[in-house]
């Protein structure tokens, strides 16, 4: 196994971690299974002196004597079986409890891992999430958090039930039948365990290799059913049925090499029973004709071996099902100690709505492969101005407004609010300052209501009328197909709406959330004329009274801003910088990059 890894019990103790806030329950998980154990132990010693009546009438013959003492013990195993039948319900209650204990701490830890996760998750900054595959990141929150559970509940079930049974076991067979038994016993059992283990962790490699190819799988499944309409448009169904049948392979192959590791495991597993049986047997035997050993603890012996090699396969069968599950559990854990390339500072404060401006102080940025996206930008935008953020695409504008949001962190110079650095505040109160309205909103598989409501949580349903009703959207609500209104369900990204009907419903959103600061990412490119003439209304309300940034690819929308910036376009040498900025007509006059722009788009001034 790579050195790298985290090993077997490295996992191990990270999962039982997990539990040990819930150890009051498994203390109670420890003591049903010690209950179980040592009731196994009351029926043994129970027994006993029946069967040594019965071992002296198989040794002696059936002399008169004994079988007088075997009738006057009639009335005996009346009362045994009495007293067996009482104790059955003792016994059932607490295999019931040492079951259930144990799945109740495994499926309490994994609702706290999953919570936990999510939560890391969403913290995680945005280069993280760009960069790592959706097929890789749904099946780590999916069928790898499934398979946690399932190390968690063999963990709490016959990984530690089976071992401390069979401990009970041996305990019981020397009390009753002395050292010599129980010690051959546990002679032969401990070495056969303690080479199986190891075998059955070769499980793990190949079921790493596994869920590695299940990821990828999962991932072109998951391009597959999103880009559905263009597979169609280009009839392309049958290309990519063979692309995932190519993958679909590779993951078979994998499984298959996994099957094989698993029956191999399984057939070791079953010599080992014989290997134990045959070994027991002999040293019992060697015992019977060397030492002064009773044919009763001979009789005892057996049945207690019979109990230790199903314990024993249980317990090994189980240890190579974790084997087969751990390399998931890794794969939640690294996501879990991934940190944050984005992080509130120790000292960071709340942040307070701008007062001055926020000013672009010789910003550098790159996603990491040393290519500046933004080289010395200088920006300052005052209050309550309006400013439009112009260029060819891959100029860095929309860049720019996640550097606002501090989605990513600038590799040089600072963004300042009122004079203090954004990194000096907290993610959460700095998010607050900031609405943001994109060329082609989110919305959440939920109702109309929940999506305006996501702006402010805690709004009435006055609240989001009144910023439907602002959004310009509040009749299109009312009309919408089914009659319910603002209850229904906008579907997957709110496929069920058009796209003005998406933008306005986020605009109305960004109303209820009520923001200083406005950042609009080509909120209207991809409309038809009808759309676009809705959401302008919306917007133009909505931008009242706010500090607004605007990035946009249609000049005619951004005319009456008070400022317009143009940045370098990728192919330009000066890529990143500001070339010009000014009004429309300061531009427009001055014919340089933005008049030539402009002269593109067959503007008329």
């Amino acid at each position: 196994m790579d050195s790298s890894k985290p090993g077997d019990w490295a996992l191990i103790r990270r999962v039982l971690a997990n539990g040990w806030a819930y150890r009051w329950m498994i203390l109670v998980f420890l003591l049903a299974t010690a209950a179980s154990g040592a009731l196994m132990a009351f029926l043994l010693a129970q027994l006993a002196p029946f069967l040594q009546l019965l071992a002296g009438l198989m040794k002696d013959g059936p002399d008169t004597a004994r079988v007088e003492e075997l009738a006057r013990s009639a009335a005996g195993f009346y009362r045994l079986g009495v007293t067996l039948a009482l104790v059955a319900p003792v016994a059932a209650g607490a295999a019931w409890l040492s079951w259930y204990s144990g799945q109740w701490v495994a499926n309490r830890a994994m609702r706290h891992l999953r919570t936990r996760l999510l939560g890391h998750l969403v913290r995680l900054d945005l280069a993280f999430h760009q960069t790592l595959a959706r097929g890789d990141l749904l099946t780590r929150l999916t069928t790898d958090l499934t398979s946690t559970l399932r190390v968690q509940q063999y963990l709490y079930g016959k990984i530690l039930q089976r071992p401390l049974e069979s401990l009970g076991v041996i305990a019981g067979l020397w009390w009753f039948c002395g050292p010599g038994i129980a010690l051959a016993v546990a002679a032969i059992i401990a070495p056969v365990a303690a080479v199986l283990i190891p075998l059955v962790r070769r499980t793990r490699r190949h079921s790493h290799r596994a869920r590695e190819t299940l990821a990828a799988n999962v991932g072109v499944m998951e391009q597959i059913t999103a880009g559905i309409k263009v597979i169609k448009a280009y009839g392309s169904a049958e290309r990519e049925q063979l692309r995932y049948d190519a993958h679909n392979a590779s993951l078979e192959r994998d499984n298959l090499r996994l099957a094989r590791t698993r029956a191999l495991n399984d057939a070791v597993s079953a010599g080992a029973v014989f290997l134990i049986a045959g070994g027991a047997l002999a040293a019992c035997g060697w015992l019977f004709a060397h030492t002064p050993l009773e044919p009763l603890h001979l009789f005892v012996a057996i049945a207690a071996l019979a109990r230790l090699i199903t314990s024993v396969r249980e317990a090994i069968r189980t240890w190579g099902d974790l084997q087969e599950n751990l390399p998931s559990v890794e794969r939640v854990y690294a996501l879990l100690d991934r940190v944050s390339a984005i992080a509130d500072r120790p000292d960071a404060r709340d942040c307070a709505p701008p007062q001055v401006a926020i000013t672009i102080e010789q910003v550098r940025f790159h996603h990491g492969n040393g290519d500046e996206v933004l080289r010395g930008v200088d920006l300052a935008l005052p209050v309550g101005s309006t400013t439009a953020i112009v260029g060819e695409s891959g100029c860095g504008k929309s860049t720019l407004l996640s550097l606002l949001l501090r989605l990513h962190d600038v590799t040089g110079g600072r963004i300042a609010l009122d004079g203090t650095d954004l990194r000096d505040f907290k993610q959460e109160s700095l998010a607050r300052q900031f609405a943001l309205v994109q060329q082609d909103d989110f919305l959440f598989h939920d109702t109309v209501a929940a999506n305006i409501r996501y702006g402010r949580p805690g709004a009435s349903d006055a609240d989001i009328e009144q910023a439907a009703r602002r959004a310009h959207v509040h009749e299109a609500i009312l009309a919408l197909e089914g009659g319910r209104g603002y209850a229904t369900v906008v579907g997957d990204r709110g496929g069920r709406l058009s796209g003005g009907q998406r933008q306005r419903i986020a605009i109305a959103r960004a109303f209820l959330r009520d923001a200083p600061v406005l950042l609009l990412d080509e909120p209207t490119s991809a409309l038809d004329a009808d759309s676009e003439r809705h959401v302008q209304e919306a917007l133009a309300e909505l931008m009242q009274g706010r500090t607004v940034v605007i990035v946009a690819h249609r000049l005619a929308t951004i005319q009456h801003a008070d400022r317009i910036v143009v940045l370098a376009g990728k192919d330009d040498p000066r890529r990143g910088t500001v070339l010009e900025s000014g009004s429309h007509d300061q531009l427009l006059a001055k014919g340089g990059e933005y008049a030539r722009l402009v002269g593109l788009q067959q503007l008329r001034h």
